[in-house]
C-alpha cells in the first residue's frame, strides 16, 4: 500500500478518524481547537464536521454556558462510536506499513539531500511524514529549521517553528522538502511561483 499515493477516501476517513478521537477527549471545543488537535487545516476540520453530521456519527449544540459563542458540543452517537472503533481497527492495521515505507523513503532522500550538501532544511508541510524526517534527522547533519504551512494554527510543530509562505525567503535554508500528503502537484506548484528552483525541492515520492 502506498500510503503517499493513498485515495482521498482513505484521507477523508483518516481526518473523520483523527476528529472523532479529540471529541471522545472532549466534547465542548471549537474548531481552532479542533484543528490544534488534530493537526488538520480548519477548511478540512470544518469538512469532517460536516461529513460526520451528514453520517449520523456527531451531533451538537452550541454551548450555551461558554463565554466563546464558537464553542460547540459536538457529542458522538452511537453510530459514531461504532464508526471510530471500526476506522481505529482498520488503520492499526496500515498503521505500521506506513510508518516503515515512510521511514525508508525518508532516509533515502535525506541521503540524497546529505550528498547534495543540504544541511539546513525546511518541510513543506505539516503531517506524519514531516514528524518522521524530524525524528530521523536528529543527530545528523541536517537541521529542520522550519516547516512551511499557511493554514496550521500553532507557531510550532515538534519543536521546530511554523512558517508562512511569505516567510520563506527571509529564513536561511539550503532545501525544501515537500512533506505533504495531499495535492503535491499543486503544492510543488506553488513553491516555484516562489521562485524556488527545481534542485531546491526534494520529494519523498
Amino acid at each position: 500500500m502506498d500510503i503517499l499515493k493513498q485515495n482521498s477516501t482513505t484521507r477523508d476517513d483518516l481526518g473523520m478518524l483523527a476528529v472523532m478521537d479529540a471529541l471522545a477527549e472532549e466534547e465542548e471545543v471549537t474548531q481552532r481547537e479542533l484543528a490544534r488537535r488534530t493537526g488538520l487545516n480548519l477548511k478540512k476540520v470544518n469538512y469532517c464536521l460536516h461529513k460526520l453530521l451528514e453520517k449520523g456519527h456527531i451531533k451538537f449544540q452550541r454551548a450555551v454556558h461558554n463565554p466563546d459563542k464558537r464553542s460547540y458540543l459536538y457529542i458522538l452517537t452511537p453510530a459514531g462510536l461504532r464508526a471510530k472503533s471500526h476506522l481505529t481497527y482498520n488503520f492499526l492495521k496500515v498503521t505500521l506499513g506506513f510508518y516503515n515505507e515512510v521511514e525508508e523513503r525518508v532516509r533515502r532522500c535525506l541521503q540524497e539531500m546529505a550528498g547534495a550538501g543540504v544541511r539546513q532544511l525546511v518541510l513543506c508541510g505539516i503531517s506524519d511524514a514531516a514528524r518522521i524526517v524530524m525524528d530521523l534527522v536528529e543527530g545528523s547533519e541536517i537541521q529542520v529549521v522550519g516547516v512551511l504551512d499557511d493554514m496550521y494554527m500553532d507557531t510550532s510543530f515538534n519543536g521546530a517553528p511554523v512558517l508562512r509562505a511569505a516567510e520563506l525567503k527571509a529564513q536561511a535554508w539550503d532545501g525544501v522538502l515537500i512533506t505533504a500528503l495531499d495535492e503535491l502537484e499543486a503544492v510543488e506548484a506553488q513553491l516555484r511561483d516562489r521562485g524556488l528552483m527545481e534542485e531546491q525541492i526534494w520529494r519523498l515520492a
